[in-house]
């Protein structure tokens, strides 16, 4: 796959949409992955996603990498809420753990 740099960032000429519906799409993921996008402007993110190979890499590699921060801050919570019991443990007197 060959990318080329353009005005708005780098794109797959290939493609069948031009590069500024690319990054139009692109700056939408983030609503698109949250839910928030409705109607004709989660089709159209949907469409382009499944027609050009371009847009449907950037999805994938947000998506992967909100399930990438997801994990993290579920490991970095647990961690932070047995601190914080470990503290409670002592204010409270509970030397045994």
């Amino acid at each position: 796959m060959s990318f080329r740099k353009t005005k708005f960032g780098v794109y797959r000429p290939g493609s069948p949409y031009s590069e500024q519906e690319c990054e139009e799409i692109i700056q939408k993921l983030e609503l698109f992955l949250d839910g928030q996008l409705k109607g004709k402007a989660r089709d159209e993110v949907e469409q382009l996603i499944s027609q050009c190979e371009y847009c449907a890499e950037q999805y994938r590699l947000e998506k992967q990498l909100r399930q990438l921060l997801s994990r993290s801050w579920k490991q970095v919570s647990h961690e932070t809420q047995e601190i914080i019991a470990r503290v409670r443990r002592r204010i409270w007197g509970d030397t045994s753990a």
